[in-house]
């Protein structure tokens, strides 16, 4: 029912292909799963809270998420086709399209810590542990220069950063942050430039190289015998990747909550936390509120955890179904026209960062850089308008 629900998603949104590739990364948490329901496979290398009951009930609180956002979506959504760059006015203004350039090149020169390549997954670790916040801030003032202009040339120039960016993150083993540059570049440069079926094949050649850049960041090397074991490991009854993982997190969730560990009063506290986490970055947060981490106190697990069951823990069964909701709203108003809506920024940032805010931090990625993009831009804005009416 999970599967087939996500697929009816992609379905919906077919008009939408940012949003198509969303739905694909959603269903490939489901289809890992297979192997475990019909073929008895072990999917994680953690076992505490390995139990099926709790895999069940973890599968139908995601199905709950998943059901609230197909049933909230508009049938023909985006009839008409429209390209989420095309939703947003421009505005031309070569001085500060030049100071967000500037802050993003400091943003990339920021960047910290040595190569994996030819390290080791304790070069990743030291690498991560002495990197601040600022690298996923390059996505917002990327987004922002974008609309800065409406000169193919100075949009262009904004690649060039890219290729910088991409290099000091695969370099720095951070994959993720690369797999969400290229989302971002490709809405905003590449919506509808192919059809479908060539973004779906590009998506996959994506996921190899992702697959590659761990291999760098966990080994330090690469062979070919390394690059073969990442389709050989079916044959071995076992089947351990990212999207285990972070199921098997969503998991710990509940089993935390079922052995009340996480009891009633530390979620509320959680939830809390979660709210404040809307206004500030984690390090601000209590850990209460930072569940993996919370959870990885008592317990073994990957990390991450699904968005369903990060709602589930702050607000009961309503929470799955209450983002579920607010996504398809948020699609719902942002294709509902070609009218040029700055709230139409949001959905950029959401459209590019499901990697983080789906499978590991929605306090964070969903709602905070949400929050900070439209703020941020609105001040950029009134700047430009400010600039205008001095020249006037």
């Amino acid at each position: 029912m999970a599967i087939l629900t996500n697929v009816f998603i992609i379905w919906e949104m077919r008009r939408i292909q940012p949003a198509v590739l969303m739905g694909v990364f959603f269903l490939s948490y489901l289809l890992y799963l297979i192997p475990y329901y019909y073929g008895d496979y072990i999917i994680s290398a953690h076992t505490q809270y390995y139990r099926r009951d709790l895999y069940d009930q973890m599968l139908g609180i995601h199905l709950l998420f998943l059901s609230s956002f197909l049933l909230f979506l508009k049938s023909n959504l985006n009839k008409s086709s429209l390209k989420i760059r095309d939703l947003i006015k421009p505005n031309n203004n070569i001085i500060l399209f030049s100071f967000l350039y500037l802050i993003m090149l400091g943003i990339i020169l920021s960047i910290k810590g040595n190569s994996v390549i030819g390290g080791s997954y304790s070069t990743y670790i030291d690498n991560l542990e002495g990197q601040g916040g600022s690298v996923e801030y390059f996505y917002i003032f990327f987004v922002i220069a974008f609309f800065f202009t409406d000169k193919p040339f100075l949009r262009k120039s904004l690649l060039l950063l890219v290729v910088y960016y991409c290099f000091m993150t695969i370099t720095r083993g951070y994959r993720i942050q690369f797999v969400q540059m290229v989302i971002v570049v490709f809405v905003l440069f590449f919506d509808g430039k192919f059809k479908t079926v060539y973004m779906m094949i590009f998506a996959f050649l994506g996921f190899i190289i992702a697959e590659i850049v761990n291999l760098l960041k966990m080994m330090g090397s690469l062979t070919v015998e390394d690059t073969l074991a990442l389709f050989e490991k079916s044959d071995k009854g076992i089947i351990i990747s990212n999207q285990t993982d972070v199921f098997y997190s969503s998991v710990v969730f509940l089993g935390l909550i079922k052995d009340d560990i996480f009891s009633l009063g530390l979620r509320i506290w959680s939830t809390i936390g979660f709210i404040w986490n809307w206004f500030v970055p984690s390090s601000f947060v209590w850990i209460e509120a930072r569940v993996p981490m919370f959870a990885g106190t008592f317990t073994s697990l990957g990390g991450g955890g699904l968005v369903s069951a990060y709602f589930y823990v702050w607000f009961g069964y309503l929470g799955p179904i209450l983002i579920g909701f607010c996504l398809a709203f948020l699609f719902n108003k942002t294709y509902s026209s070609a009218d040029k809506k700055v709230f139409k920024i949001i959905a950029i940032l959401v459209l590019s960062l499901y990697p983080r805010w789906f499978a590991y931090d929605p306090a964070n990625f969903l709602i905070r850089l949400s929050l900070y993009i439209y703020v941020v831009y609105i001040g950029f804005i009134l700047i430009h308008n400010q600039m205008k009416g001095v020249k006037k």
